[in-house]
């Protein structure tokens, strides 16, 4: 059974770099069993959301906002305390010692997946169309369709980023894919011809039209697939710059 690592797993008692390094090999131990490029995908962001920690508590001395509303009741309040109370010079060298050699350890593990990661990435192209219908696109939004090269089978989204929304603690910037369903799913290579066809359906005769990007897969996946995850991660992050 795959073991869990709570975020403030290296502040707890006790704190003792070499018992703390046993643990963070014994969880990538864990998280590791069978790997392959179709689960190396969600390890990785598990290990970024450790280095994260470790690096906001080396910075700041606190865990970030971002990070801080996904702990559970009981970690929360454990942080609630530490900062509430005065903390000795020693333990926070103990710690300090602790982040440097996990932080250490994860970017030499990480290195198992780059290979991966860069071959699954280069499966991804993304690109715009200079479509006649598009002279003058909206910025920050329009039409994604995305390609499995295997099948030719298609799916597409209205985009729109750099959209304020109030959250509970802070305004957020998010950015919002809105799936367009069509009668034929299954297209010949002409993008112009698809973009047409969305327009139609979707009942859209704005001027400027929206812009019309894509997104070709060259391996066969389902929406539940990694490497269709990551092109939408790639896409909103190309997006977002």
């Amino acid at each position: 059974m795959e073991k869990k690592l709570s975020p403030v797993w290296f502040l707890r008692d006790p704190i003792d770099p070499e018992y703390k390094e046993y643990v963070l090999l014994d969880y990538l131990k864990s998280i590791s069993k069978d790997i392959d490029t179709e689960n190396c995908f969600p390890i990785v962001r598990k290990i970024s959301k450790i280095v994260k920690a470790l690096n906001d508590f080396k910075e700041t001395r606190k865990i970030s906002e971002s990070l801080l509303k996904h702990l559970n009741k009981e970690d929360k309040e454990f942080l609630n305390t530490l900062y509430n109370k005065s903390v000795d010079l020693n333990w926070l060298n103990q710690v300090d010692e602790i982040i440097e050699k996990s932080l250490n350890t994860l970017y030499d593990y990480s290195e198992i997946f780059l290979e991966m990661i860069k071959e699954e990435e280069s499966k991804i192209k993304i690109f715009k169309i200079n479509s006649k219908y598009d002279k003058k696109p909206k910025e920050n939004s329009g039409i994604l369709i995305i390609r499995n090269m295997v099948t030719d089978k298609i799916l597409n989204y209205f985009f729109k980023g750099n959209i304020r929304m109030k959250m509970e603690d802070e305004d957020r910037e998010i950015f919002i894919l809105k799936k367009v369903h069509l009668k034929n799913t299954f297209f010949s290579l002409n993008y112009e011809y698809i973009y047409h066809e969305i327009l139609q359906e979707s009942n859209i005769n704005d001027d400027p039209f929206p812009g019309l990007y894509v997104i070709e897969i060259y391996e066969n996946f389902e929406e539940e697939s990694e490497i269709y995850k990551l092109a939408k991660e790639k896409f909103i992050e190309a997006m977002s710059k």
